[in-house]
């Protein structure tokens, strides 16, 4: 349109006025590029700096910035080869000319502009998450054609972000680290969908682990922790709360590997909390989440997937106990954790295998023959919780013995197996009920020897047990201690000495030697005690 114009219009020019024209156009475009490129390489320098060096693509895929490179080395040319060829007989000819390299100026001028309005926007840390996270990690932009090609990468592609979000919490930018957590929570579940949509099931499996493991593993624990050094227990929550959405969305998808890593990572930066009670502001978030994962693995996942999931709960949890802090520190979390949260898990498999297992013929107590387990594979995911809160029950009582407290409210060391033995009972399944009895009674036995005899509460449960479902589910347990039998696998000690102890508190020689007779032996007690459960059970029914 200029050219048009300046050619009707056709002034009288002459040609060395326009060569020194075009010369000095040339000149000026030149040396604004150079400037203007100059500082915006010194503004990234700062940027990346600030942040990661990796996020130089970002600028250097930015398509305003290859426009507008491109439209600035256009006109030079266009200028300095116009000067070139002159003199141009044709002055009309000519005069187009001029016209194109004065809107080759507005144009470059123009998108000059925009683009130094964008680097002003880039500077912004909020502004560069959001384009790293829409573009430069979309599935399609980031992802190679298969895994394999993924794995020879030499760095993560999502490092950048988690490197970003790890300045901006150093650098006290706590909104800037929200934004990239939640943008990595929103580049694994895009992933994912991406995955299961283009790839086969098998292919979409091996590749989502690929992407998912070391983010999980190796940046969320990094994250949680530093967040909590910095006294920021929200974003500690938004965090958890992120990986735990990820991890769901993965199990979704039926990608059980993330969820796994999810539990590891979350996992490791329970494990780095410090044993004071400010710990528990990491400690807590994490165990929710890894509470969550737990529950959504038993409700609808492969065993080896709740295996795998569920120990890092288990695990870390004890270690918790073994390491001995104060009871500002567990009781809460450990009391929950103990009286209803396992309840929680074991109800949520009730619900699913229950049935399955409801009129089968299993032997509960001693299911092997040889080394080879008789378990029905649904059954098995219920008898691994029983046998873990076994465990967990007696790393609560060294615990007691150690720092003579118990770890929690006192007297809810009960609330626990009452509500897994109703919980089978209630599902109909009363060989397991018989187990989670036996164990009731044996801990029952422990407690008594620790207190000195309270045993109102236990006689009370088992007497409403007995009550409110099959007695024989009571009478069995009685029936199988008293001739000597115990269930395989995990029990808990009838005593005093429990050679199985790993308690690190007493020495091999006390261990070894500490051999003190029971106040009263565990067989002598349990007739006692069958025989004031009997009447508890009859006092309750008569006052019923």
């Amino acid at each position: 349109m200029v050219a048009t114009l300046t050619a009707l219009l056709n002034p009288a020019v002459q040609t060395e006025n326009i060569r020194a024209l075009l010369t000095t156009l040339a000149t000026a475009e030149a040396s604004v590029l150079a400037i203007v490129f100059s500082v915006t390489v010194v503004a990234l320098q700062l940027v990346v700096t600030r942040y990661s060096a990796r996020l130089t693509s970002l600028f250097v895929k930015e398509p305003l910035f290859r426009t507008t490179f491109a439209l600035f080395v256009g006109a030079i040319a266009f200028n300095l080869l116009v000067v070139y060829l002159l003199p141009i007989q044709n002055r009309r000819l000519l005069n187009a000319v001029v016209g194109i390299a004065f809107a080759l100026a507005a144009v470059s001028t123009f998108a000059l502009y925009q683009f130094i309005q964008l680097m002003i926007q880039r500077s912004s840390p909020d502004d560069l998450i959001s384009v790293l996270v829409e573009r430069e990690l979309a599935p399609n932009e980031y992802l190679p054609a298969t895994a394999t090609e993924f794995t020879k990468i030499e760095v993560h592609p999502i490092r950048p972000l988690y490197r970003t979000i790890a300045r901006a919490i150093e650098l006290g930018e706590y909104q800037t680290a929200e934004q990239g957590i939640d943008g990595l929570r929103t580049v694994l579940i895009r992933t994912f969908e991406h995955l299961e949509r283009e790839y086969s099931e098998e292919d979409a499996v091996q590749y989502a682990s690929a992407v998912s493991t070391e983010v999980l593993t190796e940046y969320v624990p990094p994250i949680l922790e530093q967040s909590y050094s910095h006294e920021q227990y929200d974003l500690v929550s938004d965090a958890v709360d992120d990986v735990e959405a990820a991890a769901l969305d993965g199990l979704n998808h039926d990608f059980t590997d993330v969820a796994e890593d999810a539990a590891e990572g979350l996992g490791d930066a329970f494990d780095a909390a410090p044993l004071t009670w400010a710990g528990n502001r990491l400690r807590n978030p994490v165990k929710e989440s890894l509470l969550e994962l737990t529950k959504a693995t038993a409700s609808d996942a492969e065993y080896t997937t709740f295996l795998a999931v569920s120990h890092h709960l288990d695990h870390q949890m004890a270690v918790l106990l073994r390491r001995r802090p104060d009871t500002n520190v567990t009781q809460r979390l450990v009391g929950d954790y103990y009286s209803r949260e396992m309840g929680e898990i074991f109800e949520v498999l009730v619900d699913r295998y229950g049935d399955d297992v409801q009129n089968k013929d299993i032997n509960w107590i001693s299911p092997t023959e040889g080394r080879k387990w008789t378990l029905p594979d649904e059954a098995e995911p219920l008898r691994h919780v029983w046998r873990k809160y076994v465990r967990f029950t007696q790393t609560v009582l060294r615990y007691r013995v150690s720092e003579e407290e118990y770890p929690f409210v006192e007297g809810s060391i009960d609330d626990g197996w009452k509500r897994i033995t109703e919980s089978a009972a209630d599902a109909g399944i009363d060989g397991l009920s018989t187990l989670c009895c036996i164990t009731t009674i044996q801990l029952a036995y422990r407690v008594d020897q620790l207190e000195n005899g309270r045993l109102g509460m236990w006689t009370n449960n088992l007497g409403l047990l007995r009550q409110d479902y099959d007695p024989a589910i009571v009478d069995r347990a009685f029936a199988l201690l008293k001739a000597g039998e115990q269930p395989e696998g995990r029990n808990i000690s009838v005593r005093t000495f429990d050679s199985a102890s790993d308690d690190t508190d007493e020495g091999f020689i006390e261990r070894f030697f500490g051999t003190e007779e029971e106040d009263t032996p565990f067989e002598e007690w349990l007739v006692e005690f069958e025989e004031d459960v009997q009447e508890r059970t009859e006092y309750l029914q008569e006052r019923e």
